[in-house]
């Protein structure tokens, strides 16, 4: 995703989920990065369920995948459609 789509993505979470915004990070374009295009969008913080479904909401509004991992989630909009990481649990 380039800039403008992360900023538009990041206006949206944070008006839908009470965030810090000290808890996102916005991660450079990796040229060698095989899942992804463009800038990624990295959230360092414990969501709730409700926050969960509403990123989820807006992941999908914004045809973005979900990677997470031990204490963060990344965002990201994938090469392929067919990324099997789409999904938040």
């Amino acid at each position: 995703m380039n800039k403008q789509e992360a900023s538009t993505f990041l206006k949206e979470l944070l008006s839908k989920c009470e965030l810090d915004s000290n808890s996102f990070i916005l991660m450079e374009p990796n040229p060698e990065d095989k899942l992804s295009t463009g800038y990624k969008i990295r959230i360092v913080a414990i969501l709730d369920n409700e926050c969960r479904q509403k990123v989820k909401g807006i992941t999908k509004k914004h045809d973005l995948a979900v990677m997470e991992e031990q204490n963060h989630i990344i965002l990201y909009k994938p090469k392929s459609s067919r990324d099997d990481r789409l999904i938040l649990r």
